[in-house]
């Protein structure tokens, strides 16, 4: 919003829909192996997509000149990895246990995921957007379970939200841990503040293992 009203482009009230919207068709329509020229036209087009949702008039021409500003803005690039997962992913592969991400999300975050480094962190990613269900409802956590080929009372969820995620897994038959990074969470709720300690509560025994979502 700070970028189009710096322009002067007047845009329209700000909505979490926004996201939604204008990355819709993100996990078809775009590829982070594709050629750069594919990649450009595609940020192009998203740029498009982004005046039109925000009520701006813009031509081709124009919606190409914001293409690689919009993109930093609302791209992986973004977003940092916090140290402790870039530890612990590789930490929980290592011992064995595969790992699923469940989030409200939009469209297409498995691109976001390999374009963050973590594409190989994860034997799935499941956003809401594609799923068409969002936490804490129980059916995503279960489609999760269901693609990890184990049951819910064997899988860990971490979350850092106290319903979505961790009332929600809980609801669903997951074991649940809050991810609290600034420890302000109740006493009573089984908490860490940084993802290497979920390896505490991680066990491989045998053939069967948990997983984490």
């Amino acid at each position: 919003m700070e970028y189009l009203e710096r322009l002067g482009l007047n845009p329209g009230p700000w909505e979490h829909d926004v996201l939604y919207d204008v990355f819709a068709s993100h996990s078809t329509d775009y590829s982070p192996s594709a050629p750069e020229s594919e990649r450009l036209t595609y940020y192009s087009t998203l740029s498009r997509r982004v005046l039109e949702r925000m009520g701006i008039a813009s031509s081709s021409d124009e919606a190409a000149a914001h293409a690689e500003a919009l993109w930093d803005l609302l791209g992986p690039s973004c977003f940092g990895v916090f140290p402790d997962a870039l530890k612990a992913l590789p930490a929980l592969r290592a011992r064995g246990i595969p790992v699923a991400v469940v989030s409200n999300w939009q469209s297409g975050l498995s691109h976001f995921c390999a374009e963050l480094g973590l594409g190989d962190a994860f034997e799935h990613v499941l956003s809401s957007a594609d799923f068409g269900v969002e936490k804490p409802d129980e059916r995503i956590f279960l489609e999760a379970c269901n693609r990890l080929g184990v049951p819910p009372e064997r899988t860990l969820h971490v979350g850092d939200t106290h319903l979505d995620d961790y009332i929600g897994a809980e609801s669903a038959g997951l074991q649940a841990v809050l991810i609290d990074r600034t420890n302000q969470s109740d006493a009573s709720i089984r908490s860490v503040r940084t993802l290497t300690e979920i390896l505490d509560f991680v066990v491989v025994s045998g053939a069967a293992s948990s997983r984490a979502t």
